[in-house]
C-alpha cells in the first residue's frame, strides 16, 4: 500500500513539474504612478471577443507598497505562451471597481499593454496584444494619471 501512495505522490509531482514548464513567465513593469498607496488591478485577456470585460484568462491585484521597485510597479504571471492583452487600472479610493463617468469613461488612471491608447472609443485588442513565447517576456506599461 505504501508504494502504491508514494507511486501516487510522485505522478502528482511530475505532472505538476509538467503544468509548471508549459507555462512562461510575464513580467510586467508599470510606471507613470504618482502615488505609492493602494491597489492597481491587472486583467489579462486571450482574446478579442471579452477584451475589457468580465471574463478574463487571469488577474490579479497588486499592492503598490509590497510591488515597488524604485519607481517601477513589478508583477509577475505564469501563463501559457499565447496571445495576450493586458487592463490594469489603478484603484484611487479603494473600493476595488474602476470608476467610470456616466458614460463609460474611466475616472481612475489606467493603462493598457503595449502602451494602446483609446481613439474615439475604448483602445482595441488589436492594439494591445502580444506573443508571449515559452521564453517569457517583459511588459513595460506606462499609466495614464487621469
Amino acid at each position: 500500500m505504501r508504494n502504491v501512495i508514494a507511486l501516487g505522490l510522485l505522478l502528482l509531482m511530475a505532472a505538476a513539474k509538467v503544468n509548471a514548464a508549459e507555462n512562461a513567465m510575464l513580467n510586467i513593469e508599470l510606471s507613470g504612478l504618482s502615488q505609492v498607496e493602494g491597489n492597481v488591478y491587472i486583467a489579462v485577456y486571450d482574446n478579442p471577443d471579452d477584451w475589457l470585460g468580465e471574463s478574463t484568462a487571469d488577474g490579479m491585484a497588486v499592492s503598490i507598497v509590497d510591488a515597488l521597485v524604485d519607481d517601477l510597479v513589478v508583477a509577475n504571471m505564469e501563463l501559457p505562451p499565447g496571445n495576450y492583452a493586458i487592463s490594469i487600472y489603478y484603484d484611487v479610493n479603494g473600493n476595488g471597481e474602476l470608476d467610470t463617468n456616466f458614460i463609460g469613461i474611466p475616472k481612475e488612471p489606467v493603462a493598457l499593454s503595449n502602451n494602446a491608447k483609446a481613439k474615439f472609443g475604448p483602445p482595441k485588442y488589436k492594439d494591445a496584444v502580444f506573443s508571449l513565447t515559452a521564453e517569457g517576456m517583459t511588459q513595460r506599461i506606462e499609466m495614464t494619471e487621469i
